[in-house]
């Protein structure tokens, strides 16, 4: 039987779940923030084939979304934020370096030129 390969990281990001319901960053500072934590784990062999790249992304899209899974009380169940999704899917597919996930990061929904103002305001 064949192990697979697979690397673990970790990132945390801050984000202002507050601020995806009811709208704007004109009124955050850093006590609005809540800190997301989470390890991303993706099989390093998918890399080296045809179409790992996208596997690869659809697995990390999936665990940012987990991880950004909120209680919402506007539509009563639980919702995920995705401005907090894409800030983790940035700095992860930043940290693997990889070519051809970087460019099926490109096409994807998720896709972000940096972080978001969150991370600028949480570093404050």
């Amino acid at each position: 039987m064949k192990s697979v390969s697979s690397k673990k990281f970790k990132y945390l990001s801050s984000v202002l779940f507050a601020m995806s319901l009811f709208g704007g960053m004109g009124h955050a500072d850093s006590k609005d923030l809540s800190a997301v934590s989470t390890t991303f784990t993706y099989d390093i062999e998918l890399l080296n084939t045809a179409d790992g790249a996208e596997k690869v992304l659809n697995g990390l899209e999936r665990q940012a979304r987990q991880a950004c899974r909120q209680v919402s009380m506007v539509s009563v169940g639980l919702t995920y934020d995705k401005v907090c999704a894409q800030d983790l899917l940035f700095q992860a597919v930043s940290q693997i370096g990889d070519a051809s996930l970087a460019e099926e990061y490109a096409a994807s929904d998720y896709y972000v030129e940096g972080t978001s103002e969150r991370i600028q305001v949480a570093a404050r």
